[in-house]
């Protein structure tokens, strides 16, 4: 005994440390809707009633949707921060406009918010009561790894070991410490429903009594005043009481349905009284009783997902039950879920490896049964974590909550599952059993130290350019002051694909003198016709550090990954432009290099490449398949009639040409005499051949102009390639000499 409460005191304090950690290493409101919840709570504290959300769109943004969540969690949390002095609060805090929010490929701006020295110890004012919020998450989260353990020790009280490591799982989750390091009411509902998965289970395995009962409706009550999902918990548990029931059947049919009847009442009686004045204040001020309507009118609106599309993003839904930081937008390194990942499916394995169906007769007989055969709770147990499943599915039917820390309601039965899977694989040796919890503080221990608290690290100015770097100087100028990009990194011969892997690049500014604005960042990948196919649009210094807190003199790495959208044109070049913008002015600050002269756009590095990736190319409609030197075919054309001054000319690399070369396109007569001319690099200059590579498929349209006075008759166009320093033309391979004629038919 004694040695079980040891070790179950470990995993406890371990956890409270862990989380602890969790709740100052990551940043003020660096969680997901963290800021929402608190000032939700500071409203309540400031004016001593429950906020109301406007049905126009007149609503206070710093409490976003959560006005309209069930209001326990704020309620508790307003009594903990009303003595501290929070009065500036919201001036203290400076939203990150540009951050990457929901995006886990970010390299830099995951910071939702701007953080300076004022969140520093000593804490005080909203700092002090953020802290005192989150510790009351890490106690909540101690309290939902108590049920857990008692829930296992229900289940198995002679294996003590799989309770511990029921409990263990769960305290080093890495997402379990995230939240519960953070202000959310998640952490409320996760707690009480633990909460009242043990009571069921005390009823299932002990007696059933008044008292327990009683307890039982309040827990769900107090639920029901938390989060919605305290709802489908009420309903669950008085499912679980019916089976119950029937399972303690007797003959007297008639006193069984009385005390069935009174055990509900006072399970739902409790519930009434404690949230029934919320489900009507709700459908007075809403028109619906939980206020579910308001909640997705702002957490981004009815989108209307089919079933199919929302179980597309189990995904996502997987990862961040496992450890996905942030504001949805900061992933661990791989190996993490595949520690995870390899748990379940080890734990399912194990759970059916000895797992037995047989087929029974339907009847109440059957059924009572079936309730009192030792493995029916578990079962139970797996028709909660589908009934929240459900409930999440239905909810991301409506607005995107793909996010598994809405899982964590059932997080008893989980824990219970993965543990009773894992005890029962073919692993010798006691100290063996504690290889999951270790794998499990790896994990959880990493993504504090080595994701999260690198990511939120403030940078740091630099004391010079490297050599390489030197640029320009171009300057911006402000209103009031002056700002130099003083140095660019581009390492060349990139090349990427629509959807693909980002173009690097970086940065490095100089503050000439202060400036009080805030500008924004500006980097774009330009491609065919100089349209821009990706952009990161950003403050400067990885979204850490915006302009208006630079220092005369100081300089600021700044790196860029810049993805290319999935519907730009390829292949092309990519080009990069930056500038600085003044996002309030809604314009660019004006840029000039040394010598005064303005530049626009300015373009920094060299071209990247766009390839078509895996998009199955355009088939001309006449094939020619003409080889010339260097690798390059001529494999068809189209010529539109009626319009022939549209001619697009479909070239493939075999190899990477050795230097840039021109399209020639004449117009000659039946005599071979040059009419007209179109000529230009591949693709009007933005995919020159030292870009193409081995399988690239160029589509090459050239305007041919016709002369106004042509007369009807057979003509020619000849196409060919040719240096555009000596005027030499590339040879075909063919033997045909330099040129690749194409009949035109002109009728006019």
């Amino acid at each position: 005994m004694k040695n079980r409460h040891s070790r179950l005191l470990l995993i406890l304090l371990l956890y409270l440390a862990i989380a602890l950690a969790y709740s100052i290493v990551t940043p003020l409101f660096e969680a997901p809707d963290e800021h929402w919840h608190y000032f939700t709570a500071q409203y309540i504290a400031d004016t001593g009633h429950l906020p109301v959300i406007p049905l126009d769109d007149s609503y206070d943004e710093w409490l976003s949707q959560e006005a309209a969540q069930p209001p326990l969690y704020y309620l508790l949390g307003s009594l903990l921060i009303t003595p501290i002095d929070t009065a500036d609060a919201r001036e203290q805090i400076q939203l990150n406009l540009f951050a990457w929010i929901g995006n886990a490929t970010a390299l830099a701006n995951v910071n939702r918010f701007i953080h300076t020295p004022y969140e520093a110890w000593p804490w005080q004012g909203l700092v002090l009561a953020t802290h005192l919020l989150r510790g009351l998450s890490v106690l909540l989260g101690l309290g939902t790894l108590l049920c857990i353990y008692g829930s296992g020790r229900f289940f198995w009280p002679e294996q003590e070991n799989r309770a511990l490591l029921a409990t263990a799982l769960v305290a080093f989750l890495p997402q379990f410490d995230f939240i519960h390091g953070a202000i959310s009411n998640d952490t409320l509902i996760t707690f009480l429903s633990s909460l009242v998965i043990w009571q069921l289970l005390r009823l299932w395995f002990t007696v059933v009594t008044p008292p327990r009962l009683l307890l039982l409706g309040i827990t769900l009550g107090l639920a029901a005043l938390t989060k919605n999902a305290g709802v489908l918990l009420l309903v669950y548990a008085l499912g679980v009481l019916v089976l119950l029931a029937i399972r303690d059947w007797k003959p007297e049919p008639k006193n069984r349905l009385q005390s069935l009847i009174i055990h509900l009442f006072l399970v739902i009686a409790p519930v009434l009284l404690i949230a029934g004045w919320l489900w009507w204040r709700n459908r007075q001020l809403y028109g619906d009783w939980t206020a579910t309507n308001q909640f997705i009118r702002f957490a981004g609106g009815d989108r209307e997902f089919s079933l199919w599309q929302v179980l597309a993003e189990s995904d996502g839904l997987w990862l961040s039950l496992i450890a996905i930081f942030g504001w949805f937008n900061l992933r661990a390194p791989d190996w993490i879920y595949w520690v995870w990942s390899g748990m379940a499916v080890l734990a399912l394995l194990g759970a059916v490896t000895k797992a037995k169906l047989a087929r029974r007769e339907i009847s109440l007989q059957s059924l009572v049964s079936s309730l009192q055969k030792p493995w029916m709770p578990g079962f139970l147990l797996a028709g909660w974590v589908l009934a929240v499943y459900g409930g999440l599915v239905t909810f991301m039917m409506q607005t995107e909550a793909a996010q598994g820390r809405l899982l964590f309601p059932a997080i008893v039965p989980l824990a219970l599952g993965l543990a009773y899977g894992l005890s029962r694989l073919p692993v010798p040796g006691e100290r063996l059993a504690w290889l999951w919890p270790g794998l499990g503080l790896a994990t959880t221990l990493y993504a504090l130290f080595f994701v999260i608290r690198p990511a939120y690290a403030s940078p740091e100015p630099v004391t010079a350019v490297p050599p390489s770097a030197q640029f320009g100087p171009v300057a911006f100028q402000a209103e009031d002051g002056i700002i130099q990009l003083v140095g660019v990194e581009m390492e060349p011969g990139q090349s990427t694909e629509p959807s693909g892997n980002p173009i690097k690049l970086v940065l490095y500014w100089q503050s000439i003198t202060p400036v009080s604005q805030d500008y924004v960042s500006s980097v774009h990948l330009l491609g065919r016709e100089l349209e821009s196919v990706g952009s990161v649009n950003r403050f400067p210094a990885g979204g850490m550090i915006p302009t208006s807190r630079w220092q005369p003199g100081q300089i600021w790495r700044d790196e860029y990954h810049v993805y290319v959208g999935k519907n730009a044109i390829a292949p092309s070049q990519l080009l990069v432009s930056v500038s600085l913008y003044d996002d309030e002015a809604e314009r660019p600050l004006p840029a000039t290099w040394p010598d005064g002269t303005a530049v626009n756009p300015l373009l920094v590095g060299e071209p990247a490449r766009l390839a078509a990736g895996q998009t199955h190319p355009t088939m001309p409609q006449t094939e020619t398949n003409i080889p010339f030197a260097e690798g390059i075919t001529l494999a068809g054309y189209d010529l539109v009639p009626g319009d022939p001054e549209s001619l697009t000319l479909y070239w493939q690399a075999n190899e990477t040409p050795t230097q840039d070369y021109t399209v020639f396109v004449q117009l000659l007569n039946e005599n071979g005499e040059w009419l007209a001319g179109a000529d230009a690099p591949p693709v009007n200059n933005f995919y020159p051949t030292l870009l193409w590579q081995e399988g690239d498929w160029i589509d090459d349209l050239h305007r041919l102009v016709l002369p106004p006075d042509l007369p009807p008759g057979i003509y020619t166009i000849q196409v060919g390639l040719y240096d555009p320093v000596n005027g030499a033309r590339l040879a075909r391979q063919d033997g045909g000499g330099d040129a690749v004629d194409i009949p035109l038919e002109v009728s006019r």
